[in-house]
């Protein structure tokens, strides 16, 4: 549009200014996007750091499937599912899919991508509590259908989508990383442990093959948690700094309470800094610096100790991922619901009731289901977990053909 057409009519400047605004929250939603998806390596160093030499490659396998197979699901299924139980929904998206019509710069197409790479999260966290012991083909079944129904289902029931249950989660203590936890859980049960992890009924140490790499991961991650929590205003005009401070002071708190609470172990702090970042995620809107710092902390020191705890129970989890999302977000949404009162510093309008009860939502949801589609799977996959020999062998020349580290 020229400048003289801009200005001979006052509606113009009105359109121009809207376009712009809508091309804003395009690219923001991008861009934020993109920092999300980051995130996915993050998980992949992560958990590759803390499995044995021979798993490597399959962890790596299994984080790049839960995109590629996320995608699709997210596009045809989860995407809608999230939003919507009405089938002309469902139809209307399918029909318009295969277009390219779409308004308003495609900004619903940047949502779609943005709810994308929050739902490949919740599928990843599950791949780090089953690590080195389930059959390939088993975890592709589970990540389709935790991509594509489970947790858009889950999203639907909460305030992102029907706002059924009025819980605060800005960023997705609950919805992502509680829930990824605890599928995880119930994943976890239905599997079994390692070959050796347990003798006489005492948990006996499986060190991962590269701390590093870990804590490499864990710094990705935490890049990358600047979009999943400020992306999730989900408008350029709603941008916050006060999410960005809570976001850093949380994951400082989280970090220092782990190498507390661990006496200085350095995969646990990492660990830690993961752990008060899944925290922040439900108050960041809402609670003060001082108190995010708090919940963080809270997080950390957590960490180690539910760890141990897990252990005792006989539950194998490789990578942690209980502690480190599925507790830490179920306590930090439970503490939004506190450090989000007025009286201690907070925005206000979290009910602490309400908080409660998305918890207590979270954990049977998420274990129940969890627990019962690796039971489906395993149904359907000639057992869930790989023959005694191959994990024996390792999953990267069992599963793939392929060692991470080829013997010289």
């Amino acid at each position: 549009m020229a400048t003289a057409d801009l200005f001979a009519d006052p509606t113009n400047i009105v359109t121009g200014l809207s376009t712009l605004a809508t091309s804003g929250d395009v690219m923001f939603l991008v861009l934020m996007g993109v920092l999300v998806f980051a995130m996915q390596l993050g998980f992949a160093l992560l958990e590759g750091g803390q499995v044995r030499k021979k798993n490597v490659n399959n962890v790596m396998m299994k984080n790049m499937a839960d995109w590629l197979i996320g995608a699709v699901s997210w596009l045809f299924i989860g995407g809608v599912l999230s939003v919507s139980l009405i089938p002309a929904d469902f139809f209307s998206w399918w029909g318009q899919i295969f277009t390219t019509n779409f308004a308003d710069n495609g900004i619903e197409l940047a949502s779609w991508f943005f709810g994308l790479v929050f739902a490949a999260t919740a599928a990843t966290i599950v791949s780090g509590g089953v690590a080195e012991r389930i059959k390939f083909k088993s975890y592709l079944l589970m990540s389709i259908v935790i991509t594509a129904i489970l947790y858009p289902l889950f999203v639907y029931l909460g305030p992102w989508g029907s706002g059924m249950i009025p819980f605060n989660d800005y960023a997705g203590s609950f919805i992502v990383h509680g829930l990824g936890g605890f599928l995880a859980l119930g994943a976890i049960v239905a599997l079994g442990p390692r070959i050796g992890k347990f003798v006489n009924k005492k948990p006996i140490s499986i060190p991962g093959h590269n701390i590093p790499m870990s804590v490499f991961g864990a710094f990705v991650l935490a890049i990358g948690w600047y979009g999943f929590n400020v992306g999730s205003s989900l408008a350029l005009g709603d941008i916050s700094g006060l999410v960005c401070a809570t976001t850093t002071l949380a994951m400082a708190g989280g970090g220092i309470g782990a190498l507390l609470a661990s006496k200085d172990d350095v995969l646990f702090t990492a660990n830690g800094i993961v752990a008060g970042l899944v925290a922040i995620c439900s108050g960041t809107d809402v609670v003060s610096p001082i108190g995010a710092l708090i919940i963080g902390l809270v997080a950390g020191i957590q960490v180690p100790i539910v760890y141990k705890i897990v252990e005792k129970m006989g539950l194998d989890d490789v990578c942690g991922v209980i502690p480190v999302h599925g507790t830490a977000g179920i306590l930090g949404g439970i503490l939004t619901g506190i450090f989000g009162m007025v009286a201690l510093g907070g925005a206000g309008g979290v009910s602490l009731v309400n908080q409660l009860i998305a918890a207590g939502l979270t954990v049977v949801y998420g274990t129940g289901l969890g627990f019962g589609l690796g039971k489906l799977v395993g149904g359907f996959t000639g057992g869930l977990r790989v023959t005694e020999e191959e994990e024996k062998m390792g999953l990267d020349l069992a599963e793939h053909k392929l060692p991470a580290y080829p013997d010289e």
